[in-house]
């Protein structure tokens, strides 16, 4: 049973704002009945959201691949997200926009909603893989397939990554390693994945993956301190013999692998690994990428 309580938090719901506990959309939303709909989930650290006008873009993006109109500006939902964060009182939180096609009859047919509706929560969230070092699985479920929604899509079907979650659960693993329909390593159920090998920094191409904001971070990153990093296809045998293997996401920061299949990885030694985490951090309290909240 799930101990989240979201009373007390404010929560905005087609321009107002409600106690969490009260916060509802109808279900006969297309967004219940069929996943229709986009979302974005970005942090706030010590009162300040990291990169928020990153993540607007790419909920821009992703609402235009799926013809869906996001009910407000750029600016009007950064500043919707900012009352809900001070609302909230929140300093160290988790922030989800959520675009939704809207109440309509029941059927696929989008253009049987009349509006989008637009929801905004804020909450507290530390770090949602935790901090201890992971034990991954190669999953069996294949990370879109051919011709499917482009992975730039962040969309609120998340099926494929719930039931490689539960293929890792099931054999007592922290998460999975999801492939690409060549047999790829694309990236973990909610998380970019980083490798290194020979002191080369490697991570998969978008082709299959989000692009992440915190893989963008580290892409960013590894260049300012010496670190040769390359974007390309990763096999998962090269997994097992890597120096080093970490996860990167907005919600779980940056997390060290310590196996994969059984086979061992020495991440948490890692001086890159290191240097990297260390700059993560600093990086997420640089004025330069934060919009305070107040």
């Amino acid at each position: 049973m799930s101990s989240f309580d979201p009373s007390g938090l404010v929560v905005y719901v087609d321009g107002s704002y409600v106690d969490g506990a009260e916060a509802r959309l109808s279900v006969f939303d297309h967004g219940v009945l069929y996943g229709d709909g986009v979302f974005e989930g970005m942090r706030v650290f010590g009162g300040a959201l990291f990169r928020p006008l990153d993540h607007l873009a790419r909920l821009e993006r992703s609402a235009r691949t799926i013809r869906l109109e996001i009910p407000l500006s750029t600016p009007d939902l950064l500043e919707v997200i900012r009352e809900v964060v001070v609302r909230s009182e929140l300093e160290d939180a988790h922030v989800r926009p959520i675009v939704t096609r809207g109440f309509g009859w029941p059927g696929i047919d989008p253009w049987r909603c009349e509006r989008p509706s637009l929801v905004v929560t804020a909450y507290p969230f530390p770090p949602m893989l935790g901090t201890d070092p992971l034990r991954l699985m190669i999953g069996s479920v294949v990370r879109k397939a051919p011709r499917s929604v482009g992975s730039h899509v962040k969309s609120l079907n998340y099926l494929d990554a719930i039931i490689a979650k539960q293929q890792a659960k099931a054999g007592g693993l922290d998460d999975a390693v999801m492939l690409d329909h060549l047999g790829a390593v694309a990236e973990c159920t909610s998380t970019n994945l980083f490798m290194v090998s020979d002191s080369v920094l490697t991570t998969p191409t978008t082709r299959a993956a989000l692009p992440g904001i915190t893989r963008r971070t580290i892409l960013e990153l590894a260049p300012e301190l010496g670190i040769p990093v390359e974007e390309r296809d990763i096999w998962p045998m090269e997994l097992y013999a890597a120096e080093a293997v970490f996860l990167t996401g907005s919600g779980a920061g940056i997390v060290p692998v310590a196996e994969v299949d059984g086979r061992p990885i020495a991440t948490t030694e890692h001086p890159q690994v290191a240097a990297l985490a260390y700059g993560y951090r600093a990086r997420t309290r640089d004025e330069r990428y934060l919009v305070p909240t107040r």
